[in-house]
């Protein structure tokens, strides 16, 4: 007979909270039984997870979108750095045949009136029709001479980057209730304990052969995710880890505990 570990999860970072809540409602729901409880309890759960779900990946959604503006704050100071060096360079060198490469790079910024003010699509636009004159030889050498080569080769890179990240987010901006995904999860964590003690009680009184095996099962992948917990912490703190073990190949049905990463 084994019983659910009873394990408190108000600790656990969310992604991996996630993923020992995706392993229970795997586990739970595998199990045939006639105990009229154990069913209703485990189609409670199994509802409240999803409501959970539903809240983090919105929640997921919404990190998208700060991400994007990290990489669009990082993309509009590698445009403004250009922008400042190439007008120096065409400006203040006496030198013509150096002020030139200045002046030229300078001159596309102008000619699309780029301002880093813009609307994010807008500035996208710009930067694609931007690359386009910057792969020319004449400016791609005007870079180089200016040393501004590897600038612009992260300017359009974060520049593909972000545009992959709007596509990834729908049109209407994605918006979250930071109270929704915190109230999810504690109705979530009430039930789970609620269920937990119920199911293991019942190991007590009646031990079923299936819920013995669930719990074996379930038990298994929170030792992973606990193990992947202190990986991450070590990992935080710089400091060596062992190699993460691989997937489990036994056979028996085991859950993924991999944590969910943003979309």
């Amino acid at each position: 007979m084994t019983k659910f570990t009873e394990k408190a999860m108000t600790g656990f970072p969310m992604a991996f909270y996630y993923a020992a809540m995706k392993a229970m409602d795997d586990r739970t729901a595998a199990v045939e039984t006639e105990l009229a409880r154990f069913i209703t309890m485990e189609t409670e759960f199994h509802r409240l997870f999803t409501a959970f779900d539903v809240a983090y990946k919105n929640s997921l959604k919404s990190q998208l979108t700060d991400t994007i503006k990290a990489k669009d704050d990082e993309r509009d100071h590698i445009a403004y750095v250009m922008e400042r060096v190439a007008k120096l360079w065409g400006e203040k060198l006496d030198d013509q045949s150096l002020a030139i490469h200045g002046k030229r790079v300078a001159q596309v910024f102008k000619d699309f009136d780029f301002r880093t003010t813009e609307a994010l699509v807008a500035e996208n636009a710009k930067i694609t029709n931007m690359e386009q004159r910057f792969a020319e030889d004449t400016l791609a050498a005007d870079l180089a001479a200016m040393g501004l080569t590897e600038l612009n080769t992260r300017l359009k890179q974060l520049s593909a980057e972000i545009q992959s990240l709007i596509n990834q987010r729908s049109e209407e901006q994605s918006t979250v209730i930071v109270g929704e995904l915190k109230q999810a999860r504690e109705a979530l964590d009430a039930h789970y304990r609620a269920f937990i003690t119920y199911i293991n009680a019942v190991q007590e009184i009646q031990p079923e052969e299936q819920i013995s095996q669930a719990a074996q099962f379930y038990n298994q992948d929170i030792k992973k995710i606990e193990e992947q917990i202190a990986q991450s912490r070590k990992k935080k703190k710089g400091e060596d880890v062992e190699p993460e073990p691989a997937p489990d190949e036994s056979g028996d049905g085991g859950s993924d505990v991999t944590p969910v990463k943003p979309e």
